[in-house]
């Protein structure tokens, strides 16, 4: 008996060190050129399907992570106090789980209260789509659904700067595509030049 708790005791150790590769622990945000359009459409653990087009109109950080990536889980109770913070904004985050059976993810989520959207990327399609290297890996997509910012790890999510980026993309919602503040009516202003 002692000999297998051995055996897998090393195997699981073997097994870190492969995987912390993957696994980031700090990062910074860069900007991000999105030439392709960020698209996919994921189910969440109740099997309900979520597109990021879902959340147009909104500032989404789109997040991948793991539940065997430490990293990944010291991140998540500072997503859910981000949300909490943005509570009464255009603001949405989406976790993406990478490679996970439904069940683990479910375990894991109950196992540790996370209350933000789950959504399942079991085959890696997305992951592997957006070019993902390292978990945790996040992207800032602004509201009209182009991706802005990217960042491996996590860049302080309460941090002052990181803040005030998420300030900037949020009063970009309140904006329409000329620049102008919502609801402004350019119509009108063009009948009155006639």
């Amino acid at each position: 008996m002692p000999d297998t708790r051995l055996r897998v005791r090393a195997s699981h150790a073997l097994l870190c060190c492969l995987l912390l590769p993957l696994a980031v622990v700090g990062g910074e945000i860069q900007s991000y050129t999105d030439e392709n359009g960020a698209q996919f459409s994921l189910p969440d653990l109740t099997d309900r399907q979520h597109s990021l087009s879902d959340y147009n109109g909104k500032v989404v950080l789109v997040n991948f992570w793991a539940s065997w990536c430490p990293p990944c889980i010291y991140e998540m109770p500072v997503l859910v106090r981000l949300q909490q913070r943005l509570a009464d904004r255009p603001f949405e985050i989406l976790a993406l789980n990478v490679g996970e059976k439904k069940y683990r993810v479910q375990k894991f989520v109950n196992l540790i209260k996370f209350d933000l959207p789950v959504l399942l990327d079991t085959s890696r399609d997305t992951f592997n789509q957006w070019g993902v290297k390292t978990l945790p890996t996040s992207f800032l997509i602004g509201a009209d659904g182009r991706i802005r910012y990217m960042v491996r790890g996590d860049p302080g999510w309460n941090d002052e700067n990181t803040l005030a980026l998420l300030e900037k993309l949020l009063s970009e919602t309140t904006r329409d595509p000329a620049g102008l503040p919502a609801g402004t009516d350019t119509n009108n202003d063009k009948e009155a030049e006639k």
